[in-house]
Parts: C-alpha cells; structure tokens; sequence
C-alpha cells in the first residue's frame, strides 16, 4: 500500500518500497500529468537506485511521456536546476533524504512544463553545465587570490565529484573524504550532523584547513567546519539556501571577508 503525499512517498526498501510499489507510484503521478508530458529523473547512491529510477522510465515512457534520465547519481539541486533549465514538467528523485540507508523514496518536483518535448528517454550528465552555471555567478578571481584549502566530505553521497571538482576549478587546494559509493554510507544516516563529521572535524585539522564543507546523501543539506574545529548547520546560514551552490557562496565570502566571517 502507497500514499503519495505532495512532495512524494518513503518506505523501507524491500518491504514496501519495492518495485512493484514504485511502479504503482509511478503511474499514479503519470495519471496527474498532462498527455506527452516531458520530467526529468535522477537518483541518489541508495541501495538500487539506479533500477528504481530506471523502472519509473518504463512506466512513464509506456504512457507516452518523454523522459530525461540522469546517466549517474545527481544531487537533488542539481535535479531541481535541470528541471527549470529544461522546462520540463517536473522531476523524480530516487532518494531517501537523510534517513537510514535501509529507506528510500520519490521526491516530486514541479517545473514549467515550458520546455520542449521529448519523445522516449534522453540520457544526460548534468555536471558540467551546472558547475558552469554556478561559476558564472561566483567572483572566481577573489578566490583564487585566496588559495582556500578546503576538506569536502560529501558522506558518501550524490554530491561527490560536484563540489570538490567545482572548487578545484576555482583554485581551492581540495581534499575529499567519503568520496566512494557506500549504499550503507558507511554504517550512519547520510546527514550532516555535528555527530556524523568526527572524521572531517579531524581532517580539517590535521590539514590546517581553513574550511570543512559537508553534504546530506542527496546534496540537499549542508554543514560547516571552521579551522577551529566547530560545527555550524545549514540553518546557520540564514537565507543562503541548502544545497552545494550554497557552499561556493560560503567560499566566496571566506575568500572576500575572511574566513571568520562564516561564524
């Protein structure tokens, strides 16, 4: 039995969120969709993903809608960006969020619907287009000036190979720690709590590091490392948003202001 409520359905994987469950899901947003409509689906590093992802296309594509299909795992705002980049009509993340690895679910995003119409499936890597689209918003000069070394510590998650590869590009010296796929993310709920980053509070400063940066399973969370060891939650960060965007524009102010400014 499903429920899908506004912004999706969670489960226990092989429990009730099986395959069967997500096709079921699957066609029951379909029946709210206009006809040919177009979405584009991604999915975190969860256990299965993947073929959950890939069931939610044959279910789509059988009723005539056209589908853009992540070819590997995407951070949730990086999939929220490509659905109004493409205007498509919404979008299906393959996630559990920060909840044990053991659940995983659907999250809905709506889009315009604007966009022109696919026929089929599309394949698509999204990263480079989107690190560009950061960068063009970002004073890459003042942080490059700055020589920022930074410790990434993505959990294991969708986010790796995004934000370390993004601020390389910007001159930062970048370690990233936890960078593998781990569908059990490594024995911890995928959440960047205080409790969770021992390992980057260490690494920060042991590199004499002047920022730890850390991302939820699916990207869509975030926490800060000072030099000194302390800890500050996306929450801290009032207005800035949650997502690894969010993190080049902490960058960028420790780059501008210092990095006490974050504090």
């Amino acid at each position: 039995m499903i429920s899908l409520g506004q912004d999706g359905w969670q489960g226990i994987i092989s429990a009730d969120f099986t395959f069967e469950n997500v096709r079921k899901a699957a066609r029951e947003l379909a029946a709210g969709l206009k006809p040919r409509a177009t979405l584009v689906i991604g999915y975190d590093t969860r256990f299965l993903a993947e073929k959950f992802a890939a069931e939610i296309v044959k279910v789509l594509t059988a009723g005539c809608f056209g589908c853009y299909l992540a070819e590997r795992e995407v951070p949730l705002p990086v999939l929220t960006w490509e659905v109004a980049d493409r205007g498509a009509a919404g979008g299906v993340m393959v996630t559990g969020g920060s909840q044990p690895a053991d659940h995983c679910g659907l999250k809905f995003i709506a889009g315009p619907g604007s966009g022109a119409e696919v026929r089929g499936i599309e394949h698509f890597e999204p990263r480079e287009r989107y690190l560009k689209y950061i960068e063009a918003s970002l004073d890459t000069e003042a942080i490059g000036r700055a020589k920022l070394k930074i410790v990434v510590d993505p959990l294991y998650g969708a986010g790796r190979g995004y934000l370390d590869l993004l601020l390389q590009r910007l001159g930062c010296q970048v370690e990233e720690i936890h960078e593998g796929r781990d569908v059990l993310f490594g024995g911890r709920i995928p959440a960047p709590t205080e409790e969770n980053l021992t390992k980057l509070k260490d690494k920060v400063r042991e590199n004499r590091a002047g920022l730890g940066l850390a991302l939820s399973g699916a990207a869509g969370d975030f926490a800060v490392i000072d030099a000194a060891g302390r800890y500050f939650p996306a929450s801290h960060f009032t207005g800035l948003g949650t997502d690894d965007a969010i993190c080049a524009r902490i960058v960028e102010l420790a780059a501008l202001k210092g990095l006490k400014t974050i504090a």
